[in-house]
């Protein structure tokens, strides 16, 4: 299928959007339902699943004996404990196993330390060796991808222009590693010391903020998640590829800098904003 049978063109901002779409995720214009939608990855017309763009497995899991705290910087929203995994039709059954089996599998065992070798290196951070780099590059970058082309709410700020959105997407159905020019990803490691000056990996791990965004020079946008503890930044298009904490594909090893969770201005407001309208239902 040509990407012009399974794209429309934004009447407003001029970018592909998948058929079916009801709104442009990069000028918000809205759409009236139409063809049916296909598969986003593979562009096929076939029966679409329940997809995740934030892997189901670790809203899973934090619901196990608790709930994730669900933070918006949205001031009429409060943060709140929430069961919503942030899904849309969106992926054919093979391509969700694709990602499932080729990424996600493997990069959530990194995530949770079942993979690799690591050395804590006092406050500076953790260098993980014998892990297979490209990998978990293709993770990050199919989270970051499925998020932009989502239209769950909790993704409204995640958004990648064309043509770059389309070139990710050939990178991640072809299995091939992300060129840094195109989308760099870097990597940071939550923590946060509580009030005895403990460090607590746990508190970290149990908050999912809906994606933001950060104006950057030069008309530059990086976008921001946090996962599994740890806090992931994607640039498009890429730059900074020497800075601590870039994922290069080429590399054998990957340095994470440890990052505060009150260093971080929009997940505080985020928090803010929650205690104002309500936080004590999360509880």
């Amino acid at each position: 299928m040509s990407d012009s049978q399974a794209h429309f063109c934004c009447p407003s901002c001029k970018r592909l959007v998948l058929k079916g779409s009801s709104f442009c995720k990069v000028c918000g214009q809205e759409f009236e339902r139409g063809d049916p939608k296909p598969c986003a990855l593979c562009l096929e017309f076939k029966a679409l699943k329940r997809s995740h763009a934030i892997p189901n497995s670790i809203f899973k899991k934090l619901s196990d004996g608790c709930q994730s705290i669900v933070v918006t910087n949205d001031a009429d929203t409060y943060a709140k404990r929430n069961n919503n995994s942030w899904w849309t039709y969106q992926l054919c059954d093979e391509c969700e196993q694709l990602l499932n089996h080729s990424y996600e599998k493997y990069s959530l065992l990194f995530l949770r330390g079942e993979k690799g070798k690591k050395i804590e290196h006092d406050d500076r951070g953790i260098t993980y060796s014998e892990v297979n780099i490209g990998k978990i590059q293709l993770f990050f970058l199919s989270i970051f991808w499925r998020a932009a082309n989502s239209e769950d709410l909790a993704y409204s700020h995640v958004f990648i222009p064309e043509p770059w959105n389309n070139e990710l997407r050939e990178f991640i159905f072809k299995q091939q590693p992300v060129p840094l020019n195109l989308v760099t990803v870097k990597v940071s490691h939550l923590r946060y010391e509580g009030r005895n000056g403990d460090q607590s990996e746990k508190v970290a791990k149990g908050i999912i903020p809906s994606p933001f965004n950060r104006r950057l020079l030069y008309s530059r946008f990086s976008f921001c998640f946090l996962i599994e503890g740890f806090f992931i930044e994607f640039f498009t298009p890429g730059f900074g590829f020497k800075r601590v904490g870039v994922i290069n594909p080429k590399m054998n090893i990957l340095v994470v800098p440890f990052i505060d969770l009150f260093d971080i201005p929009e997940l505080v407001q985020g928090i803010t904003v929650g205690i104002k309208k309500g936080f004590k239902d999360a509880y």
